[in-house]
């Protein structure tokens, strides 16, 4: 009977769930937008919940990051965070953390350069601090009634003076519009120089406690007091404070109009009414930030999306749009991205901590939307147990259990009952033992404060090898010492980390100690030396080797002036070098400097004439610094023999004067010998201006001990599926595998193939026709021939479901993106057919090496989640490789047929259990 392919293009589960072999379809649904690999939900706080989100879309990768927020929750409120001042910028982690916010993302766009800024209405707390400028008008607010909208919002302001009142027109706005009166409060911290514009005529007046202090028709320098305000009027606003002497009383009122909690400005709306605003751009693709709310307006979303990185590709406007209405927002604003882009929270049990990677480190900005919650009760409303949730038969896990808050906030716990439901014991500690029984299931349950919680724990085979995570060794520079753990992994390829107490740990104690700490364990040296620690379980064993103790050499580069010169970047940067002396009278190198306001960071480097070359392997680079206490960002640049360069962190603020050693590690991987190029100090706020002068001393590398040479890891024997050591049984079948025809008698590897007496053949990409040629020379027309390459097909053959992708431009995403929709709907029906027992996904490149490893590990996670759901078996077959091999991984074999032009032929036992498919020639 001849066997047809089916299409493997989405599927519709009603012609899925029971395919015949002489039947055919195909579906014609439209690709998809994306393949989801990570949606995780977080709780917060009560009303607070954070979503993280990976998912792979046809140009790549995104990971993106989501507050959503339940307005109405009496016990969440929301706000806009600032740094201290509106012309001075912060962190977002430090600005949320200074106020107290559980979460926050960046908020508006704002000036690099010049006052620095937001560029949008700023009200805090129902304060109005800041006017929009005159092109930036688009925002949000939050009102009184905690619904959030998209709206402007006025201001209603009078300025009364002995004279008259007239009308405020801005508050802390860069330049008073001509004929209008501004006020200029505490929150302005820099100079005015622009306060009154082009005017023909203007005013400044500084009042302080309520009284007119001077008075100018000029902007002037003098800062905003204390207790007081400046007022700047042009034209006509300007005669209005002619009148005004020192000593006149001044009132200042305003307020915002609507009344509302808080308002912060954005660049474009995203979304508006239900419906994404049309024409947004939809080509450029970068870091996004973005505020939404829902149709009632209750409902608050907070989205950042990652770029610039092959973590994340980043997201156009068009598409931020699209996000934002997915998860339900009816109207949202952009906020500003690129480096600003910025989310933090407090999840459960931890610090206030960054969530995204930003594309540069933390820019400081001027404002953020932050969420705050009330404090707890202090009492335990919810448990979690913390532990790996996977055992190897026969070892250890030790559970604990973390109590929080109905605001997850963590609660001490006092006592904690465990139970152990299914194979094993569990102590009353924590530490629960499993019994000999693989692939059994254990349900831990953990009983404080009148709650209980539980845990699905799964017992793995017995170890079959161990991995120590420690590669090339542990270098034990200083008295911590280095921490690593160690990984078993059972004979189905699935991992876990063993606990430190099942382990046999030998050690020279003359040299180093090794104690158990956390999941893993820590190595502290003892003395100066190097040697070996040995750590074995169930009958196998690892060596780490170790060093302990560094050689220092003392360079004379930085005391040879003439080896180095000013570099600066931007322009506006100026320096220069000059010799000096060091901390012990001998030769040094000063580096004097001035950062001028300019956009950006700002850089001077001390720049080597031609690089310094670095003797050895060193480990570390370190020198002497006399700092000015500028607080600037000290850095160095080394490069190494491949051309790569690196960037070394020195001290993260020069906030010392007198002289200190700083050093930094060079970073593991690098090609040696490694060259000094530069070091320099950085400013990241634009605010700042000043000069400063720091001298160079002493440049010193040190150098570890040599390693010692790490003993050769076990290796296991070759896998059951190309050395099964028991033939077949009596029902078996086979078929043949054939990647790549040889250029010389092609019909030879045909028909020796057809020996085999092969139910089918799978060949590589354009080679279907020529096969079947061949077969119909042959005699053997009737046996099928199926093609690895898109459109992806899939057919049943004695209880397998064979599933065919292309994958010849190193993955799925390359090669055609819409597999990936079918892949996913099959297994899922697959999962539910009662004919089909086993399956086989076959593709020209493995996963374990796509040209895009997360792909290929979102493969591997997609095949071992099929067969704990269905309890069959998944094998994976690449066509090619360079040799025959099998790793498993997660419980599935990832077989390489190797040599390509050459039959293989592989071989299914529909009576065996583990070894149901094997490999032969």
């Amino acid at each position: 009977m001849k066997r047809k392919a089916w299409l493997l293009i989405p599927v519709l589960v009603a012609a899925l769930a029971a395919p015949s072999p002489a039947s055919a379809a195909r579906i014609d649904n439209p690709p998809p937008d994306y393949v989801t690999a990570r949606h995780e939900v977080t709780p917060l706080a009560q009303g607070l919940t954070l979503t993280n989100f990976q998912r792979l879309y046809p140009y790549g990768w995104v990971n993106g990051w989501l507050l959503t927020a339940d307005l109405s929750q009496s016990t969440l409120t929301s706000d806009v965070i600032t740094a201290p001042g509106l012309t001075e910028r912060e962190p977002v982690l430090d600005m949320a953390a200074r106020e107290g916010a559980v979460a926050a993302i960046n908020g508006d766009f704002f000036a690099l350069g010049g006052s620095g800024i937001a560029l949008g209405t700023v009200v805090k707390r129902g304060q109005y601090l800041q006017s929009p400028q005159p092109s930036w008008p688009n925002g949000v607010v939050v009102g009184t009634d905690r619904i959030g909208r998209l709206a402007t919002v006025a201001l209603e302001g009078t300025v009364t003076t002995p004279y008259g009142s007239h009308r405020l027109t801005v508050v802390n706005t860069p330049v008073v519009p001509e004929g209008g009166l501004g006020i200029f409060t505490p929150l302005w911290t820099k100079d005015r120089p622009w306060a009154m514009g082009d005017a023909q005529e203007g005013r400044e007046v500084v009042v302080q406690a309520g009284r007119v202090v001077s008075v100018s028709g000029r902007v002037t320098n003098v800062p905003v007091p204390a207790d007081g305000f400046i007022l700047v009027g042009t034209n006509e606003a300007a005669r209005f404070l002619d009148p005004l002497k020192p000593g006149d009383p001044v009132e200042v009122s305003y307020r915002p109009s609507p009344a509302v909690a808080w308002a912060i400005g954005g660049q474009n709306y995203l979304v508006r009414d239900g419906a994404v605003v049309p024409d947004l751009d939809n080509t450029s693709r970068r870091p996004r930030s973005a505020v939404g709310f829902s149709a009632d307006g209750r409902r608050m979303y907070l989205l950042v999306i990652e770029g610039d990185s092959s973590r994340s590709a980043g997201a156009t406007l068009a598409e931020m749009a699209a996000f934002m209405k997915s998860f339900g927002a009816a109207n949202a604003l952009e906020l500003d991205g690129g480096g600003s882009s910025t989310i933090v929270a407090r999840r459960p049990g931890e610090p206030l901590t960054v969530l995204n990677l930003p594309a540069s480190a933390q820019r400081p900005v001027p404002n953020g939307i932050g969420l705050f919650a009330q404090p707890g009760s202090g009492r335990a409303q919810h448990l979690r147990i913390d532990g790996e949730a996977r055992v190897f038969s026969g070892l250890s896990r030790t559970f604990t259990v973390t109590a929080f808050d109905e605001q997850y906030e963590p609660v001490a716990v006092q006592q904690v009952q465990w139970g152990a439901k299914g194979p094993g014991v569990i102590g009353s500690d924590g530490r629960y033992t499993a019994a000999d029984a693989p692939g059994s299931r254990v349900t831990i349950t953990a009983a404080a404060h009148g709650l209980t919680t539980e845990l699905q724990v799964r017992i793995l085979g017995r170890v079959a090898r161990i991995e120590p995570q420690a590669s090339g060794g542990l270098t034990l520079l200083d008295a911590a010492g280095s921490t690593f753990t160690v990984v078993g992994y059972d004979a189905d390829g699935y991992r876990a980390l063993i606990d430190p107490r099942d382990l046999t740990v030998e050690y020279d104690p003359s040299l180093v100690r090794v104690e158990p700490e956390g999941d893993g364990l820590r190595a502290v040296p003892v003395a100066t030396g190097s040697g070996y620690i040995t750590v074995s379980v169930q009958g196998h064993r690892a060596v780490i080797p170790f060093v302990s103790g560094t050689r220092s050499t003392l360079l004379a580069s930085l005391g040879q002036t003439a080896l180095w010169m000013f570099e600066r970047h931007p322009e506006q940067v100026t320096g220069w070098v000059a010799p000096s002396q060091g901390p012990g009278g001998d030769r040094a190198t000063a580096l004097y400097y001035t950062f001028a306001p300019a956009e950006g960071n700002r850089a001077a480097y001390l720049q080597a004439v031609a690089p310094i070359v670095l003797p050895g392997r060193p480990d570390r680079i370190g020198l002497w610094v006399q700092g000015d206490g500028q607080g600037a960002w000290l850095r160095a640049t080394l490069q190494d023999a491949a051309g790569n360069s690196y960037t070394l962190d020195l001290a993260p603020r020069v906030d010392w004067t007198g002289w200190r050693y700083v050093e930094a590690a060079v970073p593991g991987g690098v090609t040696y010998p490694v060259s000094l190029h530069r070091i320099y100090p950085v400013e990241t706020d634009a605010q700042r201006s000043y000069s400063g002068m720091l001298v160079f001393a002493d440049l010193t590398v040190k150098t570890a001990l040599p390693m010692p040479d790490a003993p050769a890891a076990e290796v296991p024997g070759p896998d059951a599926i190309l050395n099964p050591g028991v033939p077949a049984g009596p029902e078996s079948w086979s078929f043949a595998v054939l990647a790549a025809l040889p250029d010389v008698a092609p019909e030879e590897s045909v028909k020796a193939a057809l020996e085999a007496d092969p139910r089918f053949f799978l060949v590589g990409p354009g080679l279907r026709s020529q096969v079947r040629e061949i077969l119909a020379r042959l005699g053997a027309a009737a046996v099928p021939v199926y093609e690895m390459a898109p459109p992806a097909r899939y057919f049943d053959a004695g209880g397998v479901r064979f599933i065919l992708l292309g994958t010849e431009q190193g993955g799925l995403r390359a090669t055609a993106f819409h597999q990936w929709e079918g892949l996913d709907a099959l297994l899922e029906v697959t999962s539910r057919a009662g004919s089909i027992r086993r399956v086989v996904v076959v593709g020209g490149q493995s996963p374990l090496r796509f040209r895009d490893a997360r792909e290929g590990q979102l493969l591997q996670e997609r095949l071992t989640a099929f067969e704990d759901r269905s309890g069959k078996a998944a094998a994976y077959l690449g066509a090619g490789g360079a040799a025959p091999g099998v790793t498993r991984v997660e419980g599935v074999p990832y077989i390489d047929a190797g040599t390509p032009r050459v039959p293989v032929i592989f071989t299914v036992d529909p009576t065996a259990d583990s070894l149901w498919l094997r490999m032969g020639r």
